[in-house]
């Protein structure tokens, strides 16, 4: 309740808004960063919002967090001087692939992603989400670079696009600042102290120095580290894998379009299915591209190794590695731009994976007073502000199983869906996620 002291771990997004939407509700908010803000993989992200997504929770989710990015400085109340657009609302386009342009092998797989994608337009037109379904030809109409054989259709969502991480966590954590939140950075969470199934104190350690902090409730929002940071402060164990992303910067010679048609690029993903899921944008005069790639998790792992590239996985060595595997599928669909691209750069960070790729938020399953916001598979930037939203609304007193409502009419979301405590073995998996 307001009034009551809430420490947040965790100095990326997450924290940052979650910092001032509590700080602004009047909670007295601590934030607790052990290195600096935006350590981790918020400023590491490809930071792509949208809200085609296969499950209804999250499709609401997404929804609002859209409507909210685009009210940003607004809700955050930025000084005039200082306002830069945080959200590029250039769009997302999935290319699906004929099933008789693939392989044999991946035929029926690739029928049912487009099946699949038919079937999630209806339930995201359902939740008020726009999004077109569009015809091989008008594609290519419309992105003439993008050739219409391979394609058997694509799903075009014109209000998703992409934001700016490192505006959104400083910004917030300028407002969580004006409304009185303390905001310690070079503050590591080592334990904690409980009591009757509650956090009352948490140890911290802060240059070489140990303290304590008392608390009535503790925000885990430390995403590919929170299985280990709840570890630490006793609560329950997080089913949350730390997996290696990879980045690439790619430079296209000579340019395919002007600069200012480059600039109003949606983010493309070439194809889903089987091999699939690549997907690019523009970030500046270069192009972004990622994709998954095949690895193992890494639970152990350092700030440090955050930026390590695999063997396999640096663009500038070899010609068998991630990046041009990824481009491969990039010339499958648009041959011309792939031709002319070169990549230049290599960059990477973590993805803390839950097994349905459905984020943890909601009560820990031992400690009363632990709320876990983590586990977002890459997709933590868009997610921030209805988590934010969410941690809210269990700190007033929500029910793992209650619903909560949506403003402009964007309806009520259902807080099981994100119960760290939930059976994974039969909750629905969001085959969306990339």
């Amino acid at each position: 309740m307001a009034g009551e002291r809430v420490a947040i771990i965790g100095g990326g997004v997450t924290g940052a808004l979650a910092s001032a939407l509590l700080a602004e509700r009047g909670f007295t908010v601590v934030t607790l960063e052990k290195a600096s803000v935006g350590n981790g993989s918020s400023s590491r992200s490809m930071a792509g919002i949208r809200a085609q997504w296969a499950i209804a929770e999250t499709v609401r989710g997404m929804r609002y967090s859209e409507w909210w990015y685009t009210r940003f400085h607004d809700l955050l109340h930025t000084p005039t001087g200082q306002r830069q657009p945080v959200i590029r609302a250039n769009g997302y386009l999935f290319l699906y692939e004929d099933p008789a342009q693939a392989s044999e092998a991946d035929r029926a797989a690739v029928a049912a992603a487009w099946d699949k994608a038919r079937r999630n337009i209806i339930l995201q037109r359902e939740t008020g989400v726009r999004v077109e379904l569009l015809a091989p030809d008008e594609v290519a109409r419309r992105w003439p670079w993008i050739t219409a054989e391979r394609l058997i259709g694509a799903t075009w969502g014109p209000d998703d696009g992409f934001l700016h991480p490192h505006i959104i966590y400083q910004e917030g954590f300028r407002r969580a600042r004006e409304l009185g939140a303390d905001v310690r950075v070079g503050t590591e969470v080592i334990g904690a102290e409980t009591h009757g199934g509650r956090i009352t104190t948490l140890r911290l350690a802060h240059s070489g120095q140990e303290e304590r902090l008392e608390v009535d409730w503790v925000v885990n929002a430390t995403n590919a580290w929170a299985p280990r940071v709840s570890r630490a402060i006793g609560g329950m164990e997080l089913p949350v894998q730390p997996m290696k992303r990879y980045l690439y910067h790619i430079q296209v010679e000579p340019p395919l379009m002007s600069d200012e048609a480059w600039g109003q690029l949606p983010m493309v993903v070439f194809g889903m299915g089987p091999g699939r899921g690549a997907h690019a944008r523009p970030d500046g005069p270069l192009l972004l591209l990622g994709g998954a790639q095949a690895r193992e998790p890494e639970p152990n792992f350092t700030d440090t190794d955050q930026d390590a590239i695999r063997d396999g996985f640096n663009h500038a060595v070899g010609i068998d590695n991630a990046a041009w595997n990824l481009l491969a599928q990039l010339a499958d669909f648009a041959p011309e731009l792939a031709e002319r691209a070169g990549p230049r750069a290599t960059t990477c960070g973590f993805y803390g994976v839950t097994p349905d790729s459905t984020p943890l938020i909601g009560r820990d399953a031992q400690l009363d007073n632990l709320i876990h916001a983590a586990g977002f598979s890459g997709h933590g930037v868009m997610h921030a502000p209805i988590t934010a939203l969410l941690i809210e609304a269990l700190l007033n007193g929500a029910a793992p199983q209650s619903d909560i409502h949506l403003p402009e009419g964007m309806g009520d979301l259902s807080l099981a869906a994100f119960d760290p405590a939930r059976d994974l073995t039969t909750s629905p998996r969001e085959s969306f996620a990339l």
